[in-house]
């Protein structure tokens, strides 16, 4: 099993199991939300992936033979190169996703979502998706690496933690110093923490760039106003 495709997999089975009769507030998915929900899943879970393997080896394979694996990280360095690096990225470009009008505009629909669980993870607008560095840098980066596999790993186990942070399973006792919780990526998608815990994997960034906010259990309200379903999930188009 290479390329870690299977952790995000095993985490989203693990998860849904474990929400299991856990509460979810008031709030409920309407049918437009589960379909915003589930298209985004096959976007992200789907197209996504296939988009980037199709860069990397229709691409950038027959195209720059010369520079495949030129970055001596081995498979640790490789990894890592993923889950700090490009996580480091992330949160630079969340916090212009939420602050850039036009941007705002495509990552609405994702704060759209009335309730929070592993279900909204990849709610999205379609055009978004193509927009995250993962799929502008990890083809790249992936290509680039010399142990590929190592990166790849480090790319499921991000998906992996993204499932978990949009999750209602709570983190244990000091997590929350470093990565970003469940509790802090729910108050980020609640009226009361709008401009907070923009991170994906590390709460340090926030910490370090002063937009970290501390929560203490599950928010009690969800989402913001939105346009049409049609409307969050083709936009601009």
């Amino acid at each position: 099993m290479q390329h870690g495709w299977y952790l995000p997999l095993i985490a989203f089975v693990l998860l849904l199991a474990l929400e299991r009769g856990r509460p979810r507030g008031a709030a409920r998915y309407s049918r437009v939300d589960w379909l915003l929900n589930l298209a985004g899943l096959a976007v992200q879970g789907v197209l996504v992936p296939l988009a980037g393997y199709a860069i990397a080896t229709g691409l950038l394979v027959p195209r720059l033979p010369q520079v495949a694996g030129v970055l001596p990280l081995g498979w640790f360095g490789a990894f890592l190169l993923n889950v700090i690096v490009v996580d480091f990225c992330y949160y630079w470009q969340h916090r212009l996703f939420h602050r850039v009008p036009v941007l705002w505009a495509l990552h609405r629909c994702h704060h759209a979502s009335p309730t929070l669980d592993v279900w909204a993870t990849s709610r999205n607008s379609l055009a978004v998706n193509f927009l995250f560095v993962y799929l502008l840098l990890n083809p790249l980066l992936g290509f680039l690496c010399d142990s590929p596999d190592g990166f790849f790993v480090g790319a499921g186990l991000t998906a992996a933690l993204d499932l978990w942070r949009h999750s209602r399973v709570a983190a244990p006792a000091g997590l929350g110093a470093v990565l970003v919780t469940p509790w802090q990526h729910h108050l980020h998608h609640s009226p009361e923490g709008t401009g907070a815990n923009y991170g994906a994997n590390f709460i340090v960034w926030d910490r370090w760039f002063g937009t970290a906010r501390e929560a203490q259990g599950f928010p009690a309200r969800y989402g913001v106003r939105a346009p049409g379903a049609w409307r969050q999930f083709l936009f601009p188009w």
